[in-house]
């Protein structure tokens, strides 16, 4: 229960987070590229100096898998914000279940844990789901925001089994695991710092809000120290305890219910003005719908593997 607790926990924390950034977006004069730098920085530095007396870990700033990282949580948040100026949350929520049958394909073949047979079957319609969605909007798979969710989701997946290989998340002690991660929080951020005169050349579509024009902006900044602090430290901290407890297949599996936490989120928000009400058409509650039962399939797929493996591992014949 505690693990369920914690995969829960983080995909409310990251939904919590992604319909906040959309309000800024929307109802606020912020610069989402700017402030969303501003968030890895105040919530790495919160992270980092959070145990007063211990000394700052400044080894983790020379490693190149703790760049590597940060480029990727880069790229990854730089186009899931983006896509939110073509789509709405809830619709980015569903075209990001692309990143489960990925987590999946990584989890066979670089780490080594094949799921059960019947769980491709619910991959498989989690796929239509999300193609179902992808093909009804405004130039169907040409899209931006198809584009942009799929390539948030393969750095998203392959900043996972960084996070779940990296000798320094599987640390017991809890205060040396939030320096870590308050230190992966800053390097994305010299990341963001550097990123903007390259997206262009990387970038498959053109990326608004990259301009470093309002970076000191006072709305701006404060966006960034409050949702930083308050947000986007602890899903971060959430986000790396949960692969390395659950590892990125369950991971993954938990944040399959974001789009609906965002639907009920993004309505409250609309409910006090601070998002256009959600508007969704049966084009997105057929994909709602598929996905789910992609998520049902691949849940009970999960459980009934777990349960022959256990079996066999308890079998005479294992034994002997």
């Amino acid at each position: 229960m505690p693990v369920l607790i914690l995969l829960l926990g983080t995909t409310f924390i990251w939904a919590l987070l992604l319909v906040c950034n959309r309000i800024a977006l929307t109802a606020f004069d912020v610069d989402v590229y700017a402030m969303t730098c501003w968030q890895l920085v105040f919530g790495g530095l919160a992270l980092v100096l959070l145990a007063p007396g211990r000394p700052i870990p400044w080894r983790q700033f020379t490693l190149p898998i703790n760049w590597a990282y940060g480029i990727l949580r880069v790229l990854t948040g730089v186009s899931w914000t983006a896509a939110l100026v073509y789509i709405s949350a809830p619709e980015s929520g569903i075209l990001s279940q692309t990143g489960m049958p990925m987590a999946a394909l990584a989890a066979t073949f670089i780490l080594g844990r094949a799921p059960g047979k019947s769980e491709w079957l619910g991959h498989g319609i989690l796929i239509i789901g999300a193609a179902w969605l992808a093909w009804h909007l405004p130039d169907g798979f040409l899209n931006p925001a198809v584009l942009l969710m799929l390539s948030s989701e393969v750095t998203a997946i392959s900043s996972s089994v960084l996070a779940e290989k990296h000798p320094d998340n599987q640390i017991k002690d809890a205060w040396s695991h939030l320096r870590f991660t308050g230190v992966l929080l800053l390097i994305t951020a010299s990341v963001f710092l550097i990123l903007p005169p390259l997206i262009g050349f990387i970038s498959p579509v053109p990326i608004p809000y990259t301009s470093m024009d309002g970076f000191f902006g006072m709305e701006t900044m404060l966006a960034g120290l409050i949702l930083g602090a308050t947000l986007r430290g602890p899903a971060m901290v959430l986000s790396l305890r949960s692969i390395k407890t659950a590892g990125i297949e369950k991971y993954i599996l938990a944040t399959s219910i974001l789009p609906f936490i965002l639907l009920g989120l993004e309505m409250l928000a609309a409910k006090f003005d601070l998002t256009p009400a959600p508007a969704h058409d049966s084009v997105f509650w057929v994909s709602a719908l598929l996905v789910m039962l992609g998520i049902i399939q691949i849940t009970l797929s999960k459980r009934r593997h777990a349960k022959r493996i256990k079996a066999l591992a308890l079998s005479p014949t294992a034994t002997a």
